[in-house]
């Protein structure tokens, strides 16, 4: 019997989607990130980033009055607010800048926008104003500018060879906003020749500064954080002296002063870095600045607690030197006393020597490593970053890098009593972070701005990262 050609064809094809079906394809995994082209050509770009010190990105990004995801980028004499929703264009709004070095963007749940900029002196009156805040309605149109000449928050016994030269230099500017109050941690380069970070903190309504409360100076410092806690702000420094280590700052907002005009601050080094022996002795800067770790994000996590990621190499001795860094997760209650392990959630403990000349006996709490690479391996993370959802989780996003290849952007999530609650993996191979700034989350998702790897057409994507 002949069997029609037409027949033979579709059992043919039959046996190949049964074939299919049954057999499992290897395939690589799919990216979870969706990106959406903003229709503008920019380089997204952290200037003053070198090695292990943060730079300022031209890019800010943070959340809109609405709670949508927004971002604003630097363009010579102004600034351009980006309101996005859905990750899609809907305005701009232009911010005309009073000073020419761009700083950061914030805005508040008016809608009014605060723009930091400055201008380095060139002279030696340190009683010149070098830091600015600008701040503007909704529409863009100017409300007032402010400025500081760098004191803001130094103890009476500083002089003012301490105060801000040059802003902006050796690491970044992050501007937090909580109920009535503007905080803002800066790097900056002073008159004494040496670098370190400055604290401004202000009255929103009509940019008045608060008298300084609390003494937060690093030197040197690469990297600042600041972020609204409870009623008032946590602030972070990455330093390479006094003190070597990463700092934290807790300051209650000074509507909480008492009779006594004092409020609850507290302050600890919580995480220490490794130097050869005798090194500030020798005035070996070159080898001082190395301190083997970069700064990451802090984040709140809603149930009195807060967390800190950052990248570190694991020892804090000589072997420090043959290490890569990875990335590691400490969860503090910030009011607490530090000087054990009773204020962390997360348990784990570094013990070595550190301090400048890297003679003092040192024990870290709360560590708990995120990443375990290895030289041999050659895989190298950068980039970390991390962001708090509405759950008290941590979102921990980073670039990673494979025998000096670009591998793309992973991340993994770790739940508020520190433990991994989703593994890291690849969310996008092609898609690359907004250096220097903390992403967002807004509507479910982790939102930044940023370039794509080997496009080089600099076309500026918004991304968004879903979180389940």
């Amino acid at each position: 019997m002949k069997i029609p050609v037409k027949r033979i064809i579709r059992i043919i094809v039959s046996l190949i989607i049964v074939i299919t079906l049954s057999c499992p394809v290897p395939s690589a995994a799919a990216d979870t990130v969706k990106s959406f082209n903003t229709g503008l050509i920019l380089h997204v770009t952290a200037k003053g980033k070198y090695s292990n010190w943060d730079g300022v990105s031209n890019v800010s990004q943070f959340k809109g009055q609405n709670g949508n995801y927004w971002f604003a980028y630097d363009e010579d004499k102004y600034v351009t607010v980006v309101k996005t929703t859905d990750g899609k264009v809907e305005s701009t709004v232009r911010l005309k800048k009073e000073h020419e070095t761009f700083g950061a963007v914030e805005c508040d749940s008016d809608g009014n926008f605060y723009l930091m900029t400055g201008e380095a002196n060139t002279g030696t009156d340190t009683s010149k104003e070098t830091v600015f805040l600008s701040k503007y309605d909704s529409t863009g149109k100017h409300v007032k500018t402010v400025g500081n000449n760098g004191s803001s928050s130094l103890a009476d016994y500083y002089g003012d060879d301490f105060y801000t030269q040059t802003p902006f230099e050796g690491g970044n500017c992050d501007i937090a906003v909580n109920g009535d109050y503007i905080a803002i941690n800066y790097a900056r380069h002073m008159y004494s020749g040496h670098q370190s970070n400055s604290v401004w903190m202000l009255e929103k309504n009509e940019l008045k500064t608060i008298d300084p409360y609390n003494n937060i100076y690093n030197s040197h410092s690469f990297g600042q954080r600041v972020i609204p806690y409870g009623d008032g702000f946590l602030f972070m420094s990455e330093g390479d002296c006094y003190p070597r280590a990463f700092s934290m700052n807790y300051e209650e907002a000074p509507s909480k002063k008492d009779s006594h005009g004092s409020v609850l601050d507290n302050e600890a080094d919580i995480f220490h870095f490794w130097v050869k022996e005798g090194t500030f002795d020798a005035w070996d800067m070159f080898t001082l600045n190395d301190n083997f770790a970069t700064i990451g994000d802090l984040c709140d996590l809603g149930n009195n607690t807060a967390s800190f990621v950052a990248s570190s190499v694991k020892a804090m001795n000589s072997d420090a030197t043959d290490q890569v860094q990875n990335i590691f997760i400490q969860i503090f209650d910030p009011t607490k006393k530090f000087g054990g392990k009773s204020a962390f959630v997360t348990s784990g403990k570094r013990v070595g020597l550190s301090g400048p000349n890297g003679n003092v006996k040192t024990t870290d709490y709360g560590v708990k490593w995120i990443t375990k690479y290895t030289k041999e391996s050659e895989k190298r993370p950068s980039c970390v970053q991390a962001v708090s959802d509405d759950k008290g989780n941590t979102v921990i996003l980073f670039e990673l890098y494979k025998n000096y290849t670009y591998k793309g952007v992973y991340y993994c999530v770790v739940n508020s009593e520190g433990k991994v609650s989703k593994k890291i993996r690849r969310c996008s191979s092609d898609a690359q972070l907004n250096p220097c700034e903390t992403p967002v989350y807004a509507d479910g998702a982790v939102w930044w701005t940023g370039n794509k790897y080997r496009e080089y057409d600099d076309k500026l994507y918004v991304y968004s990262l879903p979180i389940e």
